[in-house]
């Protein structure tokens, strides 16, 4: 024992004015939000005696403009309750890791003043007292650790707005434009059954639905997971609920152990409107898909040039999701059956699978679960679930949460289909097999 014992227990810093000084700033700048919303309600009012399309196109932009501002003057409050919140933990942890370093100084003045003699019969109490000090030290670092890592999450979703992706549409004969990009909160039934889910992950997690976000390869990722009790039960450990200081849940911290060099942590309160579940149910596939989507810095729109979310690879997204390498099997040269082999191996070991379909497709026969077959059209670059995979054939989900028949006019079919292995090289060029950590 020749080093000082305080030494064992580095001293935390931070800077405390400036957080607090931060968070102030912020409040501030909310309420220059909240006057600039008041003055645009005050400039729509004095409108009362203008009429026409003019007009109609001010109120139409200004109401968005009211929505943005809002959402805003919002964020900038949770923003600063969450640096405020830091600050107080931050504060505490210095004070605690003081308190320890000063315990360890007086442990090693007593050293110091022991005989030589008598320090050797000292030695396994001096050792037990500095293991329970290392224990609260180490507690209060993870403390300090995991409030950091929250806060960071919190700060970036509270000042986070989705980018725009623009599309215009075109419905009844009239066109109309949406952005991909736009959010909702979480209904009071919805968060009450992802709640549920949460807690018992031995049934199914969600339904896929995909919407208009090209984001195939998260959604059929998922669904691989969710198809057996280890994947739902590790989706499920992703997701932490956060409680606001009345106790009431506001959002979830999702954690993406594979995406951005490791342990991306992503606090969602929202989700959006035109993906899963299009606006008429979200569950726990939905909260994922945002926080995927708020992690890229393109949001809704293509990975290339943007860095969105849309348009990838299963073998990416998987190793986002799980932190190890997937490994993807491709059609290419005479070995076709090597995606079989990888197909079988992979659900017989209880394996998330993908399969991503070729450029070209063919519309295709395909079993439907009730045994009928139908003649359905097989998506183009598109990721599906693979759920069975024999000798036989390989059944497969499609995220659209249905399939497109054919014949023009006849509607549509259910989502999961069987097909032959011969079909299957004929519109798939790889196959996907993931990890459960």
């Amino acid at each position: 024992m020749s080093t000082q014992f305080s030494q064992r227990f580095p001293a935390v810093t931070g800077d405390l004015g400036a957080i607090w000084s931060s968070q102030n700033e912020i409040r501030n700048r909310r309420r220059d939000i909240r006057d600039l919303g008041t003055s645009l309600t005050k400039a729509i009012s004095t409108c009362e005696d203008w009429t026409g399309l003019a007009k109609e196109a001010f109120i139409r932009s200004a109401t968005a403009e009211q929505k943005e501002i809002n959402i805003w003057e919002d964020g900038c409050l949770q923003a600063a309750d969450a640096l405020k919140s830091y600050y107080f933990t931050l504060e505490w942890v210095i004070s605690s890791v003081n308190n320890i370093r000063a315990q360890a100084d007086e442990l090693w003045e007593q050293y110091q003043a022991m005989p030589p003699e008598t320090r050797s019969s000292q030695h396994a109490e001096l050792e037990g007292e500095l293991a329970y000090l290392q224990k609260s030290y180490d507690d209060a670092k993870h403390i300090l650790s995991e409030e950091a890592l929250n806060t960071a999450a919190i700060l970036r979703e509270a000042l986070y707005f989705t980018p725009e992706d623009i599309h215009n549409e075109t419905s009844h004969g009239l066109e109309h434009t949406l952005d991909y990009g736009d959010t909702r909160p979480l209904s009071d039934s919805e968060l009450s059954d992802i709640f549920s889910h949460l807690a018992d992950p031995s049934l199914s997690l969600f339904n896929i639905d995909q919407g208009r976000i090209g984001d195939c390869h998260l959604l059929a990722s998922l669904n691989a997971y969710n198809q057996t009790k280890e994947g739902r039960r590790y989706l499920a450990s992703l997701i932490t609920v956060h409680y606001d200081s009345n106790g009431m849940a506001d959002g979830f911290f999702v954690t993406l152990p594979g995406y951005d060099g490791g342990h991306q942590r992503i606090f969602v309160q929202d989700v959006l409107v035109h993906g899963n579940g299009n606006d008429t149910h979200a569950d726990i596939a939905s909260i994922f898909e945002k926080a995927f989507v708020q992690s890229h810095m393109g949001g809704t729109r293509g990975k290339f040039p943007t860095w969105g979310a849309s348009g990838s690879f299963s073998a990416w997204t998987m190793k986002d999701i799980s932190g190890e390498n997937a490994t993807p099997t491709f059609k290419g040269g005479f070995d076709r059956d090597a995606m079989k082999e990888a197909a079988i191996n992979g659900i017989q070991a209880k394996r998330p699978v993908v399969a991503e379909s070729s450029i070209l497709t063919n519309d295709t026969t395909v079993t439907t679960p009730d045994g009928s077959h139908e003649k359905i059209k097989i998506v183009s670059q598109h990721a599906y679930t693979v759920i069975g995979a024999d000798e036989n054939g390989v059944t497969l989900i499609n995220p659209w949460g249905l399939n497109n028949r054919s014949i023009k006019g006849t509607g549509d079919t259910g989502a999961t289909f069987t097909m032959s292995w011969e079909d299957f090289y004929a519109n798939f060029g790889d196959v996907t097999v993931g990890r459960i950590p």
